[in-house]
């Protein structure tokens, strides 16, 4: 029988370390927004590259979805041991990724902003370079740290992910203030780069407490094997699904960025604070997904069918909750929020004028998300990178081009991620009903 008590076992581990990483971006955009000298640019540089960075961590960090599958599918059968090699083989495999791919998007980022942003201003380019090359050192570590609280949550367990996510926050924001803005007499302000060098410590921490973790909790350990694991083409296979459906959904936020950027420096920093906040909420209501993929592959394991369809009702009740109480609080603040990130009038006017959006976003976000991960946790792969394609082209992108021509400026991007966000939320509804319903008939 399934318990509120087992969900939240799962899950509130899984909110508080959700909220670590945009708790972290909201931090470095809100002191960034105050230093002395360009803050405005600097914000709007650093959201800039810090899109960058998100979309190959989303995309490439989706190894982590396929191994969890796996796992969380041999913890319901209650048989690990075909998959002890799958471990060191995978982060094998995303180290090499990452390291490759630091590389080369360090060297000709210039040329990649470009391509993706459009026309930037001198002075923006300026602090995204410098923020993007300090933070790629950092990349192959984040895909390795995605990867183990993958390995985690497929045996159950997102405390430990949790009190890692939360020393690595905290470390992270305590070496922001000490770095960006300085101390006088003893650290010079080092500004963007400050922020960015704080990441990257902080990385270097969480991959340590990581290993340390997977070698004192768990029956995995590090040690190759020369033969390839039976299961690593399955593995292969579910990331490289969820890896196109993740670079498709990283384009709509890569579109976004590149509209907001063209309205200029003040709807660029405007449309960062408020995406900032969304991520943030976004994470928050999907700390409840994530029990909901490590569980949905053990139901799936043990085949317990019924238990599985109570899950999706369950899950969906409080998360439906948990953005009605976001929209309140954001309601709340509705005019305090923009001074916390920028002291910029026309900044501040510029975000307040689209932020309702992002409220009234919630509740269908939360929809979304909730079924999201329920369908990662049962290996879905293929129906959540189909669903994501065709929202994104008949829903999503008609919209922004449509608004966006009538001059909507930062409004219509808003717009068009709530409807894109309706539509998915609506089709992994009525798919996971009517699987269930087949299922258990």
């Amino acid at each position: 029988m399934l318990t509120l008590k087992e969900i939240n076992k799962l899950a509130i581990p899984a909110v508080l370390f959700n909220i670590t990483e945009p708790l972290i971006g909201l931090a470095d955009i809100a002191i960034i927004g105050h230093i002395d000298d360009g803050a405005t640019q600097a914000q709007g540089g650093v959201g800039l590259a810090a899109g960058l960075i998100a979309t190959l961590i989303w995309g490439l960090g989706q190894m982590r979805t396929s191994l969890s599958a796996i796992i969380s599918r041999h913890f319901g059968q209650g048989d690990l041991k075909p998959v002890y090699s799958l471990i060191a083989q995978t982060i094998l495999l995303t180290a090499i990724i990452g390291i490759t791919v630091a590389f080369f998007t360090a060297y000709y980022y210039n040329s990649i902003a470009a391509f993706i942003y459009g026309s930037i201003s001198a002075d923006t380019l300026l602090f995204s370079d410098e923020y993007f090359t300090i933070r790629s050192l950092g990349l192959p570590l984040s895909l390795i740290i995605a990867l183990f609280f993958g390995i985690f949550r497929g045996y159950q367990n997102t405390s430990w992910a949790m009190t890692i996510g939360l020393t690595g926050g905290g470390i992270n924001i305590l070496l922001d203030l000490i770095l960006v803005l300085g101390i006088d007499g003893i650290v010079e302000p080092m500004g963007v780069a400050g922020a960015a060098w704080a990441s990257v410590i902080a990385q270097i921490m969480m991959t340590i407490l990581c290993i340390v973790f997977l070698y004192k909790k768990t029956p995995f350990n590090l040690q190759l094997s020369k033969k390839l694991n039976p299961f690593f083409n399955e593995m292969l296979l579910i990331f490289w699904n969820m890896f196109v459906r993740t670079m498709v959904l990283n384009v709509v936020f890569i579109l976004a960025n590149r509209y907001a950027n063209k309205n200029g420096d003040i709807q660029l920093a405007a449309y960062t604070i408020g995406y900032n906040i969304w991520i943030f909420s976004s994470f928050f209501i999907d700390g409840y997904s994530n029990a909901g993929n490590a569980l949905a592959g053990k139901y799936l394991g043990a085949k317990d069918h019924h238990t599985l369809r109570t899950l999706g009702k369950k899950l969906l009740s409080i998360n439906l909750l948990i953005a009605g109480c976001l929209c309140l609080i954001y309601t709340i603040f509705y005019t305090a929020l923009g001074p916390v990130f920028n002291d910029n009038p026309m900044v501040t006017h510029a975000f307040e004028a689209t932020f309702w959006i992002v409220i009234i976003s919630q509740p269908f976000n939360s929809i979304a998300f909730t079924f999201d991960g329920i369908f990662k946790g049962l290996g879905e792969a293929v129906f959540l990178r189909n669903t994501l394609i065709t929202g994104t082209i008949l829903v999503f992108l008609p919209l922004l081009l449509y608004l966006d021509f009538l001059e909507f400026k930062v409004t219509a991007i808003w717009i068009a991620m709530m409807g894109w966000m309706i539509y998915r939320g609506g089709s992994l509804l009525w798919k996971f009903n009517r699987m269930t319903k087949q299922i258990i008939n």
